[in-house]
């Protein structure tokens, strides 16, 4: 089933559907020592994680299906900055929630592949033990992605508020500093 929602500007998008990928341990772990180049990638971190300290990593990019949690201690990599960043309405919202409620840590990139929010996640689910939901998207998107995880976990910072590490791009300046 594809998810199609309607924009501020009432066009109808419809996406295409993909399926979220669990990433198989003795695979990634295979990846890693055939390809040098995963060790340089952004994206290592997670994989290692994954690879060498037993925690789960499902990847849900835009209009993918209904996914379960997975075995904790788990990283769920959001995936909303394909060509485009539509937001949480690009993602299943009963899955998407349960991950929002479920997660420990929060860490939001909308830098582009900065290697440190990256090391986060997998620092959160390998050394704390705990559940990290990582978002990447675009800017215009960020407030859309705050506000929804305000309305699952809500707003009072000593229950339920989710710790969230942001990684966001530098600030355009004009001129000299």
């Amino acid at each position: 089933m594809a998810i199609s929602f309607e924009t501020e500007e009432a066009y109808t998008v419809l996406l295409p559907e993909t399926e979220p990928q669990l990433v198989d341990p003795v695979k990634a772990r295979e990846a890693i020592e055939r390809d040098r180049n995963i060790r340089r990638s952004h994206l290592f971190p997670l994989f290692d994680a994954t690879a060498r300290f037993a925690c789960s990593l499902l990847i849900a990019p835009q209009g993918c299906g209904a996914f379960e949690l997975p075995r904790s201690p788990w990283i769920i990599s959001i995936g909303d900055d394909m060509h485009f960043a539509w937001g949480p309405k690009a993602f299943p919202a009963e899955s998407l929630d349960a991950a929002i409620r479920a997660a420990d840590h929060g860490v939001m990139i909308t830098s582009g592949p900065d290697p440190f929010p990256y090391r986060v996640a997998a620092t959160v689910a390998v050394r704390d033990r705990k559940n990290a939901l990582l978002i990447e998207t675009l800017p215009h998107q960020q407030e859309a992605w705050r506000r929804r995880i305000e309305l699952v976990r809500g707003a009072d910072e000593f229950t339920r508020e989710l710790p969230i590490t942001y990684c966001m791009p530098f600030p355009e300046t004009k001129g000299a500093a």
